[in-house]
């Protein structure tokens, strides 16, 4: 057989077209409190207070649309497969949603949606699940507090009520995690690919925390428009109290005030794992350095995506690892790939900046979708491979630098043989 020539730039092939990551919040428990916390007439109070005080404060009072009907209600409900929480129901109850024309939004600058646009938001946001933008390098990250909100992008139990028109949504989460309560508040959206972002327990609460900024005096006015300062969770500081990235020589010493919570890092010039004591939660890691290193202690940490990036790598401590789902390899020595074998969960790999002298074990794991490699190793090993959904192939070594990222051709199909 003659093998084709190799192309001119990275092609990624989708195999596969209906694989989609695996999404780790479908793996969750479901709440072990399922009452709402959120309180129909608290909510209403609230409400009325709050559209009172701003009235005060700017000196006019903005007309709402009419109530929705039960009726309609009803109908929204049926279309989404979900029910509202009481509190948001409530609501509804008294206007349906806030119109076009009102300056100020009652959910602090998010617009309120009617019933009828409900449920019906654009999804071009998801486009960076598609392979071209490399997913399988990504974690969904636990929001916080942890285990309230499933680790998932997008569930249908995510019910969109209001936006803040640049590609983010809040919504009333009707199918928690085990720490959650239905009706809670979260926000999702363009800013919150890594994960959702907690922001109140119910409806009644946000409303409560928007009340008690204004009686405070936490705000500030532009022109007819109110700015209202309720100290809710935002996404820059929950991205910031998650990541940590440091080198190997203040690891150890910086280690010891980092949060619990920190999900994602990066170690550079690492020469021991010793930090990793301070970590319980680490679920993407990213590990640069001469090598090699003792890889075990990694088996005591959830780490979901491993990047490797060193001069002699051992894999030995990776076996056994109940957690790892995506391994990413550069080595300028040859490493050995056969602990491979031994992580049950491991469905994406990168060795295309890798030297390895075997690739036996690639044909072995079974449980292989993903796999990014050069054309010299997919000439090696494309007959004996598993069922794969994706294929990323580079003419040569990529030798891609931090943050890691592909400039990909892709096709449909297969890649030829």
């Amino acid at each position: 057989m003659t093998a084709p020539s190799p192309a001119n730039e990275p092609t990624l092939y989708e195999i596969d077209y209906d694989f989609l990551v695996p999404d780790r919040g479908d793996e969750q428990e479901g709440p072990t409190n399922a009452v709402p916390a959120g309180d129909p007439a608290e909510a209403v109070r609230l409400f009325h207070e709050y559209r009172r005080r701003v009235a005060e404060i700017l000196g006019f009072e903005e007309e709402l649309p009419g109530p929705a009907s039960e009726e309609d209600l009803a109908a929204a409900e049926e279309r989404l497969g979900f029910e509202f929480p009481p509190d948001l129901r409530a609501l509804y109850g008294i206007a349906d949603g806030e119109g076009y024309e009102i300056i100020n939004s009652l959910f602090d600058r998010h617009p309120w949606h009617s019933l009828e646009h409900v449920g019906d938001e654009e999804e071009d946001w998801l486009l960076f699940l598609e392979w071209k933008y490399e997913p399988q390098r990504s974690v969904v990250f636990d929001a916080e507090p942890p285990n309230a909100v499933r680790r998932s992008v997008l569930r249908p139990g995510w019910i969109q009520f209001a936006n803040d028109t640049g590609g983010n949504w809040l919504a009333v989460d009707m199918d928690p995690g085990p720490e959650g309560r239905p009706g809670q508040v979260i926000s999702i959206g363009v800013d919150h690919s890594e994960g959702p972002l907690y922001v109140a327990d119910s409806v009644t609460t946000f409303l409560r925390r928007l009340v008690e900024a204004l009686e405070r005096g936490d705000y500030s006015v532009h022109d007819e428009s109110l700015w209202i300062d309720a100290d809710l969770p935002d996404g820059v500081t929950a991205d910031r109290a998650r990541t940590w990235y440091t080198d190997g020589s203040s690891a150890r010493a910086e280690a010891a005030q980092v949060r619990p919570h920190v999900q994602n890092v990066r170690v550079s010039e690492v020469d021991d794992l010793a930090f990793l004591a301070a970590l319980p939660n680490v679920r993407s890691l990213a590990l640069s350095g001469a090598g090699p290193l003792d890889l075990s202690p990694l088996r005591e940490r959830p780490v979901e995506y491993l990047e490797l990036d060193l001069g002699t790598t051992d894999l030995a401590g990776l076996a056994g690892h109940p957690e790892l789902r995506s391994l990413s390899i550069a080595s300028t020595r040859p490493v050995d790939l056969a602990p491979l074998r031994a992580v049950p969960h491991l469905w994406a790999l990168s060795i295309a900046d890798a030297s390895v002298a075997d690739l036996t074990a690639v044909t072995e794991l079974e449980g292989l979708r993903f796999l990014e490699l050069t054309h010299d190793q997919w000439l090696e090993v494309r007959d004996d491979l598993p069922s794969l959904a994706v294929v990323g192939i580079h003419p040569r070594r990529p030798g891609r630098e931090w943050p890691v990222g592909t400039r990909w051709k892709t096709e449909l199909g297969e890649p030829p043989r």
